[in-house]
């Protein structure tokens, strides 16, 4: 976790690659953000090593919404690997990939780990346990829901389509 924290305070630049820097920084701060995939795979395979390592267990509530939240934090980690790369950077600035990746990564993540530890603290907490199917259900809602809404952004941001417009060239009609 510290090493992942000192990469961040060096890899600040790669949200600038489209402002204009020169061949060089572009390529430094290319292979230092790559350098970022290193402790964050081995980080998703502790989470992974810790559930396998605890033996058998049934798939809890909270369980879920781990697995859940890994499973998004490691996808919007392998869409921030190619956008790492400068070059790939400036072609989907300012689109829809973008905003998947962003989604994925860091606003679902949160989410699905706040449902997380509300669905195991609260029955801790208040002594009434929430009711499972109803859990479940809300799980599987949100998982099918965030990935119906984000995974197209991702095609969506590759074919050029731009955010923040709120009208489209004809080319992108169906």
């Amino acid at each position: 976790m510290v090493r992942i924290g000192v990469l961040g305070f060096i890899v600040w630049a790669h949200h600038m690659f489209t402002v204009g820097m020169d061949v060089d920084t572009r390529a430094y701060f290319t292979a230092a953000t790559m350098t970022i995939a290193v402790p964050t795979g081995v980080k998703v395979f502790s989470w992974l090593a810790t559930y396998c390592g605890a033996g058998p267990r049934s798939m809890d509530l909270p369980l879920i919404w781990a697995m859940g939240f890994i499973f998004l934090f490691t996808v919007g980690g392998l869409t921030g690997v190619i956008l790492s790369n400068s070059s790939m950077d400036v072609r989907l600035h300012d689109t829809y990939y973008v905003t998947a990746h962003f989604h994925y990564v860091l606003s679902i993540g949160a989410v699905f780990g706040i449902f997380c530890g509300v669905q195991y603290w609260y029955p801790l907490f208040m002594g009434l346990g929430l009711h499972q199917r109803w859990g479940k259900s809300h799980f599987i809602i949100m998982f099918l829901g965030v990935n119906i809404t984000f995974f197209p952004q991702h095609f969506l941001g590759l074919s050029g389509i731009p955010r923040r417009y709120n009208d489209y060239p004809d080319s992108y009609r169906f």
